[in-house]
């Protein structure tokens, strides 16, 4: 990790809260108002509080921000739907309890290495076979603040925490306790049989490529009938991701996607792939080999003979 590097405060960090918003996105996409009354029957009113307060410190103050940070959402006002990495967590068709977490950890482990990289920063404290196999929270987290920048020591320790504990709900890291927020004198350390785990579900050099464009282009045909073949990048990768998982049990993020993709021929004696830049700002834009930022692809088959 750079020094003095951001990382979001992610408010909601109960996994399986979150799991259930997504499922509330991905219910009534495009649909803000019935969003709202999903994920608002998830947090119990407690205090009598009104709808207009629950709305504005729970859906926008809580929710929206921590799934928009994590990317397990895209869009917005009217325009939100559950992202191709949300799809993911909250895909059960053919997914096992194992597969299933194998999903968490890999979603979480590329939010890790885009944003937080704490993984790497901890692997770093436990070198493999080495000492110590593990240190308390609080020494953690005054080691990994070093390495943050936020306004105060105590909004440091709020974000490191949180992303701590949804590191230790994936299993990616364990601790001396049972409970979901670690406190500062609890032991902590890394668990390197899930790391192993993941990093090979997140390495795309084990992954058939082959099969990867098989997908790729199956996916951009059915895609592509309803929109003159400019398909957006963001369908693509959820629809290719969801296929795979459900046919082959296989795990491909939205990274992963990006990756492949950027390794598949441009032009073959089969087809060309254009790429279109967005109008303004874009969400979850395509990185080409080139550092060029895409939303939308475009393949041109050449028929044969």
């Amino acid at each position: 990790m750079n020094n003095n590097a951001e990382i979001p405060l992610i408010k909601e960090y109960h996994l399986d809260r979150l799991k259930k918003c997504i499922e509330c996105i991905d219910q009534n996409a495009f649909r803000r108002e019935n969003q709202k009354d999903c994920i608002l029957k998830l947090y119990p009113d407690e205090r009598g509080k009104s709808v207009a307060h629950r709305e504005k410190s729970i859906f926008r103050g809580m929710v929206i921000p921590s799934l928009r940070y994590l990317g397990l959402i895209i869009g917005y006002g009217d325009f939100i739907r559950a992202s191709a990495n949300g799809k993911l967590l909250i895909e059960n068709q053919n997914v096992d309890d194992e597969l299933n977490r194998r999903i968490s950890r890999a979603v979480i482990y590329e939010t890790d290495q885009s944003i937080f990289h704490f993984i790497d920063l901890i692997k770093n404290l436990f070198p493999k076979g080495g000492i110590p196999t593990s240190l308390s929270v609080g020494e953690v987290i005054r080691r990994v603040s070093e390495s943050i920048e936020a306004a105060s020591n105590l909004q440091k320790r709020e974000r490191i925490k949180k992303w701590l504990s949804i590191l230790k709900q994936v299993e990616l890291v364990t601790s001396s306790s049972s409970s979901i927020l670690l406190n500062d004198q609890e032991t902590m350390s890394l668990n390197e049989q899930k790391l192993v785990q993941t990093l090979k579900d997140s390495d795309i050099t084990l992954k058939d490529p082959e099969a990867f464009k098989g997908y790729f282009l199956d996916s951009y045909s059915q895609l592509g009938r309803d929109s003159a073949g400019v398909v957006a990048i963001a369908d693509l990768r959820e629809k290719v991701s969801l296929k795979m998982l459900r046919e082959q049990r296989a795990i491909l993020t939205e990274g992963q996607f990006d990756k492949m993709l950027r390794q598949l021929p441009v032009e073959t004696e089969s087809y060309m792939i254009s790429f279109g830049k967005p109008m303004g700002a874009g969400e979850k834009l395509f990185r080409s080999n080139k550092g060029e930022y895409f939303k939308t692809i475009f393949i041109k088959s050449y028929k044969r003979g």
